[in-house]
């Protein structure tokens, strides 16, 4: 398969053809302008981009974007510049155009091997020779060394990049090699190549000498403002062109955010998902007019600004139909058809905000506003938002600090075998009081850790307190047979070191994984099933017991307990307060049924009163959970 990548660093621009087979990268045909023709086209043009190449051996097709403030035009290098292959196999000439006769500038290819290939830590695998003989490091010996051996070898000891490769995938970096007063930079693209659970194999890499670029003014001017895969202006080209924007009177923006991303990545491959990402900027390409630009801020955020629009209802709604049916729209990659949620927040000047540079940062909030309480319209800013997000941010200071300091506290609630009287199961449950807020539900602090980066660091630190806990609680004799459910949310369920972390921690305590129920909320399964039932089988394998909690609610149906290999079903207390309603009963004698006959258990929540209590055994829920037997506590006391 021939996939066309473009990137475009401070050092150099590259046009990449990366031949793929089966995840594998075998090798790359790069295709470079020499120094002189990038002068003379980014001289006779103010801006050029550099949008899409389609190329193969018999013919070569570039296309370009001219823009020059507001103004736009789209132009045909092939058929302005008539391209003619010479003589020699791997070089192109210019004849006599519009330009002038530039025969002298070669546009020239070159096949680029793998320069290294690594495991998932940095340990080297391989190492081409004649790029060793380059950086003049033959005689160094590679034998157990990292990249970081070569990079500290020439005065690098930065390692960051590598953790955000590892994150996302790939990366471009910069090799700064110095002998005497003759220094040179090698340009490196890094890949990840995933096994099939999703973790990283091999990385490679691919690179050039790139030292004849690194000082050109015009192409770091360039890089500064351009996003390296989809051509569309970066964060600081839009941030720039709203600074120099002038006389505008009305505007709108709109944040876009492409939810989950990284575990389409993990799940299909980062090939899967930068061609995806592709066909979203397409359609968010239909919006570019001489009045609204499109900038790409982070992997997976996009920006919409339109100035000087028409901002009366009529026409908002208009965008807004617009936009809705791009939030509804799927994709087909190859044989698979992908729907991603997307989330948007916009706000409009002067309606919304009398500073016209504030308007991105107001239709973010709007933004955060919907992914934080999974909003399915697009969601316009109010000054509500403001408050909400000032409370937010001074949450999760607390939270890092609370983290620091372990006052985050572990609660169990017990389930009781209500025949047998005996404890089956204890509910780990998250409890914290500040002393400024008092109590803050679990709800509200974990959707801030998510929000803020922390969600990672929050699972890990309740995994450990209640794991540690149930050790200690397992020694007295109420809790001897008795098993532990740990709640686990979607993000941390995709996470494939979160699973090793964990796995990691049960094997280092010496605990029986089946003594350990995973608990999984029921709207866990309303995007990306097939990639929650990969992960789902992965702790399953190690022996881990799947318990899917609040079932009966939001996304619920039937075919999930079809498609998940489940140990528990846990009816949500919805059903069990409308005990007395037919239909509730109906529906928990269908589950209870269900449950018998694959030999599962049920567990009824919620249940506060002895009449619920009845009414459930009546039923054949002999497992109960709720106040009427017990209230969440400190178990360790």
């Amino acid at each position: 398969m021939l996939f066309n990548f473009l990137q475009i660093t401070n050092k150099i621009l590259l046009i990449n053809d990366l031949i793929i087979s089966h995840g594998r990268i075998l090798k790359s045909i790069n295709y470079f302008f020499t120094y002189d023709f990038l002068n003379i086209i980014f001289i006779t043009f103010p801006v050029l981009i550099i949008f899409g190449v389609y190329s193969d051996f018999q013919h070569l097709n570039i296309k370009f974007i001219y823009h020059n403030g507001n103004n736009r035009l789209n132009l045909s290098a092939s058929k302005i510049l008539g391209f003619k292959q010479s003589k020699s196999e791997n070089s192109y000439t210019y004849p006599k155009t519009i330009f002038g006769n530039y025969d002298k500038y070669k546009f020239n290819y070159h096949v680029e091997e793998i320069i290294f290939m690594l495991d998932r830590e940095g340990r080297i695998l391989f190492a081409n020779k004649t790029t060793m003989k380059e950086f003049k490091i033959t005689s160094f010996n590679l034998q157990n060394k990292t990249i970081f051996d070569i990079y500290h070898y020439f005065g690098n000891y930065d390692t960051t990049w590598f953790d955000k490769l590892k994150k996302e995938g790939s990366i471009n970096s910069i090799l700064k090699i110095q002998e005497m007063d003759n220094k040179k930079w090698f340009f490196l693209s890094y890949y990840c190549n995933l096994d099939s659970r999703g973790n990283i194999e091999t990385i490679v890499a691919n690179g050039r000498d790139v030292s004849f670029l690194v000082n050109s003014e015009i192409v770091k001017e360039f890089y500064s403002e351009t996003d390296i895969l989809t051509g569309l202006f970066n964060e600081y080209g839009m941030v720039d062109y709203i600074k120099k924007s002038k006389n505008i009177n009305t505007g709108i923006a709109f944040c876009i955010e492409v939810m989950n991303l990284i575990e389409i990545a993990n799940y299909y491959g980062y090939e899967i998902k930068n061609q995806l990402l592709n066909e979203v900027v397409k359609d968010l390409k239909k919006f570019l007019t001489n009045k609204c630009l499109v900038a790409r801020y982070t992997d997976s955020r996009f920006v919409i600004m339109c100035t000087n629009c028409d901002i009366s209802e009529e026409s908002i709604s208009k965008y807004l139909e617009t936009l809705g049916t791009f939030i509804n729209k799927s994709y087909k990659i190859g044989n698979l058809n992908l729907q991603i949620d997307k989330k948007i927040g916009y706000a409009v000047y002067p309606k919304d905000t009398r500073n016209y540079e504030e308007l991105i940062s107001l239709s973010s909030i709007a933004l955060k506003n919907a992914i934080h309480n999974n909003l399915f319209e697009i969601n316009r800013f109010n000054n509500q938002m403001r408050e909400d997000l000032r409370y937010n941010v001074e949450i999760a200071n607390k939270l890092k600090i609370a983290l620091d300091e372990g006052e985050i506290q572990v609660f169990f609630q017990k389930a009781i075998n209500c025949k047998t009287k005996e404890v089956f199961v204890i509910e780990e449950l998250s409890r914290w009081k500040d002393s400024e807020f008092g109590y803050i539900p679990p709800t509200v602090f974990f959707k801030i850790a998510k929000e803020s980066n922390l969600l990672n660091r929050l699972e890990r630190y309740m995994v450990e307190k209640t794991l540690e806990a149930f050790i200690i609680i397992r020694k007295k004799d109420e809790f001897k047979k008795s098993k532990v459910t740990i709640n686990i949310t979607p993000t941390t369920l995709l996470d494939n070191h979160f699973f090793e972390y964990f796995n990691n921690k049960v094997d280092q305590l010496g605990l029986n994984p089946g003594d350990i129920y995973i608990e999984i909320s029921e709207s866990t399964f309303v995007n990306n099933i097939d990639l929650c039932l990969k992960h789902i089988d992965m702790y399953k394998s190690c022996g881990y017991m799947i318990a899917l909690d609040d079932f009966g609610t939001e996304y619920s149906s039937l075919s999930i307990l079809e498609g998940v290999d489940f140990d528990m079903i846990k009816i949500d207390a919805h059903f069990v307060q409308n005990i007395d309603k037919f239909s509730n009963q109906e529906i928990i004698k269908m589950i209870r049924t269900i449950t018998s006959k694959t030999s599962k258990e049920i567990v009824a929540e919620g249940v506060e009163t002895i009449e619920q209590s009845k009414a459930l055994m009546d039923l054949g829920c002999q497992i109960q959970q709720g106040y009427y037997y017990h209230k969440p506590e400190n178990l360790l006391r």
